[in-house]
């Protein structure tokens, strides 16, 4: 089936660069799909064009329904406009529904973005850790370390909300994780203290606090493999931690609630077609015709049941609130492919989605872009055969979340040697040759 266009969401994206003042093909810095190439943007002197840059609001708590888990309801990323040396800067929403209007939340909590543009004040940029476990495995007792960069916004001007709820508005820069907690520090840090050194603001890490004046350099990681992408190439998709697990987002996809409509009418003409057959079938009854009315009676009934099922699954799409749907969501020593989700769009933290099972990281043979037809997918080579993750337009984009989805999948792969089940499945197939002969 053809992929809806996207030319609503293309429309809005413009519309919210338009209120920051900068334009859908310039640049944009994505230090959570790239860390890397932002870094290096940011160390650069620059030609004191502004940055446009993205990031991502601070999550709620995971949900509960009755006996299943999920990870905090999603929200958009949004953009930030900075000037070297100025910790002034302008902040928008992703996207505008038209007139300067944001499209309402999953929640429906205001938060950062949430609005039209507006100017704030950025006040530090603090770093913090947190150990989590390698894996699911029983015997690992290894942890790794999930590193993060927050930018700290001071309260809007003229902000209805209390003092102290204004004032904790952060949001996520650059994050990463990883057994050797040096080696995450390292790359986020790379990220961190230019940011903080262009906005003149405080840089606060495990080992104090840097003025602004005195921010250290920090050694860039590895070369980018890309330029950065235009804002409007990039804004489609996203990715960043939700709970416990790395999500990778599509922020054009309506998700469940982009077949509601079409479910529902799927489902009224069933019931319209069962409604003429039950029809036929008191008439045949009336006639005495038994065996028809029995023939025709099944065929209503299954239609009746089709038509009822297909109404549930639109009431149930059309329920759905977030702005975005998952494309994978990446957890310890396992991913999965269109995980499920809540009402909400938060992640059920089952390990299975709509294509089946998780998938262990270590059973990845490599994350690669294919042609398909006239567009590009990014493809996961695993042990069970290669999976089409994400699919887009264009070659660039998809060679941009190559890289993303191949950095995730090394962030929560367990380290080692094949698993059990990799040489067990290994050994199988070794004896079936000797076998057939």
């Amino acid at each position: 089936m053809p992929e809806p266009s996207t030319a609503a969401f293309d429309a809005e994206v413009a519309r919210a660069l338009r209120s920051l003042e900068a334009d859908s093909a310039v640049p944009a810095l994505d230090p959570l799909g790239d860390p890397a190439g932002a870094a290096r943007a940011l160390s650069s002197e620059g030609d004191g064009a502004p940055l446009l840059l993205r990031a991502a609001p601070e999550l709620g708590a995971p949900q509960r329904d009755k006996d299943a888990r999920f990870g905090p309801a999603p929200r958009d990323p949004v953009w930030l406009r900075i000037e070297r040396g100025a910790s002034a800067l302008r902040l928008a929403p992703l996207r505008l529904a038209g007139a300067g209007r944001p499209r309402s939340g999953a929640d429906g909590a205001a938060g950062a973005g949430e609005g039209a543009a507006e100017p704030r004040d950025a006040v530090r940029v603090e770093v913090t850790s947190a150990q989590g476990p390698c894996c699911t495995a029983p015997s690992c007792t290894r942890e790794r370390t999930h590193v993060a960069a927050w930018l700290v916004l001071a309260p809007p001007p003229r902000s209805p909300a209390p003092p102290r709820a204004a004032a904790a508005q952060r949001l996520l820069v650059a994050e990463a994780q990883d057994l050797d907690p040096g080696r995450a520090e390292a790359l986020v840090e790379s990220v961190a203290a230019p940011l903080a050194a262009a906005l003149r603001v405080p840089l606060v890490t495990a080992r104090g606090t840097e003025p602004p004046g005195a921010i250290e350099p920090r050694p860039l990681p590895e070369a980018a493999p890309a330029p950065a992408l235009t804002a409007a190439a990039l804004a489609r998709f996203a990715i960043r931690t939700e709970g416990e697990l790395l999500v990778l987002r599509d922020h054009a996809s309506q998700g469940p609630r982009g077949s509601a409509t079409r479910n529902a009418l799927i489902g009224a003409a069933l019931l319209v077609a069962a409604l003429a057959l039950w029809v036929q079938v008191m008439r045949s009854a009336s006639a005495g015709d038994s065996g028809i009315a029995i023939g025709v009676g099944s065929a209503a009934a299954l239609l009746s049941l089709a038509g009822y099922a297909f109404l549930g699954v639109a009431r149930f799409s059309s329920r759905y609130a977030a702005r975005s749907a998952p494309v994978a969501s990446f957890g310890p020593g396992r991913f999965v492919v269109a995980p499920w989700v809540s009402r909400t769009g938060a992640i059920d933290l089952r390990p299975e989605g709509r294509l089946g099972a998780a998938i262990s990281a270590g059973e990845v043979h490599a994350v690669g872009v294919q042609p398909r037809g006239d567009r590009f997918a990014v493809e996961i080579d695993t042990d069970h055969g290669p999976i089409d993750a994400l699919l887009t337009d264009r070659e660039d984009v998809a060679r941009y979340w190559r890289d993303a989805m191949d950095r995730a999948v090394a962030a929560v792969r367990h380290p080692g040697g094949p698993s059990a089940k990799q040489r067990l499945r290994a050994r199988s197939q070794a004896q079936q040759p000797a076998a057939a002969s």
